[in-house]
């Protein structure tokens, strides 16, 4: 009698990563309906649960962190290096001018988001973006938990300073377990002093009017293109139609959208 193989690592890592989407989809569901069921709508609720967050930032808890440990901060000296010479500024990354725009959608707290940051995203950089050929755009979601809100609002308070990329990759080279409560204080005054950020002005900033507009934009960028997890990534001609990556997203398949986007525009 004939057995069936063990399922390989790929098969093993592609069913963990269906089940974790899965329940990303119920998540984002049920968060729908209980928004639909607000007199204001999700956005004003959006924008008071991370003004409630930057007033806990900003009151100096100082939790020690559960995860992702504030004394042993590593990998900064590699985030600064893949990103050394590409402009920085709010949540872009490259050259404003370039011809194709990689929009992310992400979770500070999503280990899938972790994985392509380390792994797929550095090839994407220094074949894509360093080139000129194309742009990249970050947009937070925070539907994983209270963490993900925190986090996201002082990431995104760093992208005042033009540090977003720089911090948000030493975030997830640092990252902890999903709401364990490890993004304290602590944690992000680490991450953010080792990507070069002022880390006191990016914390006070959590709630700045321009924080809560880019959360909020890229609340609405998520439903505009349908997205129902992390991390989604989307191609297209700069200023044009944007074409997802289906599947999980990797360098080969995101670089393949990048060279047709570009024929496109015509560069």
């Amino acid at each position: 009698m004939s057995q069936n193989p063990s399922p390989s690592k790929r098969e093993r890592k592609e069913a963990a990563r269906a089940e974790r989407l899965e329940r990303e989809r119920a998540d984002a569901a049920a968060a729908s309906r209980r928004k639909r069921m607000t007199l204001l709508g999700g956005l004003l609720v959006g924008a008071i649960a991370i003004v409630v967050v930057a007033v806990a930032i900003s009151s100096g808890g100082s939790k020690k962190s559960s995860g992702g440990d504030a004394s042993s901060i590593q990998g900064a000296a590699d985030a600064k290096a893949m990103l050394a010479g590409i402009p920085q500024s709010g949540t872009t990354l490259g050259k404003p001018d370039a011809p194709v725009t990689i929009l992310e959608f992400a979770d500070p707290q999503c280990p899938y988001c972790k994985e392509y940051t380390l792994n797929e995203m550095p090839k994407v950089i220094q074949d894509d973006v360093r080139t000129g050929k194309a742009k990249m755009q970050l947009n937070y979601l925070t539907f994983i938990g209270p963490d993900s809100v925190k986090a996201a609002s002082v990431l995104e308070a760093a992208g005042l300073q033009n540090k977003l990329w720089t911090a948000s990759d030493v975030f997830y080279r640092n990252q902890g377990e999903e709401n364990s409560g490890y993004v304290t204080d602590d944690f992000l005054t680490a991450v953010l002093d080792a990507a070069g950020a002022d880390s006191a002005k990016a914390i006070a900033a959590a709630g700045d009017p321009k924080v809560t507009a880019a959360l909020g934009e890229a609340k609405t960028g998520a439903s505009r293109y349908g997205v129902d997890s992390t991390p989604t990534i989307l191609v297209g001609p700069t200023g044009g139609q944007m074409t997802q990556v289906q599947g999980t997203p990797t360098a080969a398949a995101i670089s393949k959208l990048v060279d047709q986007a570009a024929a496109k525009a015509g560069t």
